[in-house]
């Protein structure tokens, strides 16, 4: 509308001006040389008009004459390059359709538009891989990496082909030349780490996690989980190379991160007693036994006090399980003092508390034990060994991920290789692997002290009713 206005505005502008030209009265005389031209203004205006529109009409012609054919090509190339794009589209489309041929045909014919632009390439690539042309798919990938806006893109893909050929080394290449492209990226940033932590490149792996902790590529908690199982892996390395006081530094460190990690408890507190430092060891247990009892650790409290007599270990005990008198670990060590002093009724007391909270075959195994020991009734303990063959195994590191169990802990499962994922639990069924070995307490990633007879050597979890 308002171009409308402006256009009806111009042209009355115009005839006014032409009608004021017209009624003025006057002469135009031009002289050149011998020529003189004499006229009116009115028709020194038009002619001056037609000249100019003249003038114009001929720029244009010679304009277009000039630059027409290279506009008429480039308008070809438009309409082929959108052709082009379309095809490139609609193979995209087929691709994420889980449609190979569709998507190699719509490749081809973007190729062929386009003239080998990067996103072909990743069609290509796309479709070859639907394909498992695996070899093809790498070659497409690889000259991706030949062009700057298309290399990162390459590397993603030859990431997940080396993953699947398990082929970690070159993985961790390409990860970390992933990571120097874009080092603020989150899967880069995952990515690199856990090739890292399966690589056992702990410093490395922590130098990262921090990168990842700052992007918030990881969550706070995950984080210092994952933190506190690298320094845990870190001091592991450390007391292998015979550096127990760096180890026993580490160990600290990793508590630090993470105050409730058991692995690192029991690393912490088994290098200390390693170290002599056993005042240290003994805070150490105290404090985690308030919300983490765990066999390992009633096995260092009973090395601690193996030279102290009766009277004062059985104080010692009590002070320690009465930090958390009615978890199931402070009742077997309970226990395990009880057998030791032949307090029979105080025994049977502290595993049948320790059955009715956590039904186990080791349980019934030490209630077997102690109807030996008490009665000398050999048929009570083979019916509390019958029950032990069908009860639930003993607590122990398994993972979450797969199920898989193992007798220590690790940063990476073994089984299936996944990070942070060993539990100290039951596991759903006996493991077949272990369930022929004698009943003892796993170990922890620490050198342990020399294992201790009596109380604390042995800690597990039970049932609560006694078989008829």
């Amino acid at each position: 509308m308002t171009r409308v206005i402006i256009f009806f505005v111009v042209v009355a502008a115009l005839a006014a001006i032409a009608v004021w030209i017209a009624d003025e009265p006057g002469r135009v005389v031009i002289a050149w040389g011998d020529w003189q031209l004499e006229t009116s203004p009115a028709a020194l205006a038009a002619a001056a008009a037609i000249f100019a529109a003249f003038g114009a009409l001929s720029f244009q012609l010679v304009r277009w004459l000039w630059l027409g054919p290279r506009a008429i090509a480039r308008g070809r190339q438009l309409r082929r390059q959108r052709r082009g794009y379309l095809a490139l589209t609609q193979g995209l489309v087929s691709a994420a359709a889980g449609d190979p041929r569709g998507a190699r045909r719509l490749a081809r014919r973007a190729n062929l538009l386009l003239g080998e632009p990067p996103l072909t390439l990743l069609l290509s690539a796309q479709a070859a891989q639907l394909e498992g042309e695996d070899d093809l798919a790498k070659a497409y990938f690889e000259a991706m990496l030949e062009r700057p806006e298309t290399e990162f893109l390459g590397l993603r893909g030859l990431l997940v082909q080396a993953h699947k050929a398990g082929d970690n080394r070159a993985a961790l290449a390409l990860a970390e030349r992933a990571f120097a492209l874009r080092p603020h990226t989150p899967w880069v940033l995952t990515t690199l780490l856990e090739l890292q932590s399966h690589a056992g490149q702990w410093t490395e792996a922590l130098t990262t996690l921090r990168v990842a902790l700052r992007q918030k590529a990881l969550e706070g908690e995950a984080g210092q989980q994952r933190e506190a199982g690298l320094l845990l892996e870190q001091a592991r390395a450390a007391r292998a190379a015979g550096d127990g006081r760096e180890a026993a530094k580490l160990a600290e460190r990793a508590l630090d991160a993470a105050p409730q990690f058991i692995p690192a408890i029991l690393f912490a507190a088994g290098q200390s007693l390693a170290l002599g430092r056993r005042s240290q060891a003994e805070r150490m247990i105290a404090r985690a036994w308030t919300d983490t009892p765990h066999p390992v650790l009633a096995q260092y409290f009973n090395e601690i006090h193996s030279r102290d007599d009766a009277l004062a270990r059985a104080k010692h005990f009590e002070n320690l399980t009465g930090r958390n008198p009615e978890h199931p670990e402070s009742h077997l060590l309970l226990a395990s003092s009880a057998l030791e002093a032949k307090l029979w009724g105080s025994a049977r007391k502290h595993l049948q508390a320790a059955l009715k909270e956590r039904p186990s075959a080791g349980i019934y195994r030490r209630l077997a034990q102690l109807e030996e020991a008490e009665h000398d009734d050999r048929e009570a303990a083979r019916r509390w060994l019958m029950a032990a063959s069908e009860a639930r195994p003993d607590p122990l590191w398994v993972c979450a991920e797969c199920g898989a169990p193992e007798s220590d802990w690790s940063l990476a499962c073994t089984s299936c290789g996944a990070l942070d994922r060993m539990q100290w639990r039951q596991p759903a069924a006996p493991p077949a692997a272990l369930e022929a070995r004698p009943e003892t307490a796993p170990s922890d990633s620490a050198e342990a002290p020399a294992r201790a007879d009596g109380a604390g050597a042995q800690a597990a979890g039970g049932n609560a009713t006694e078989p008829a």
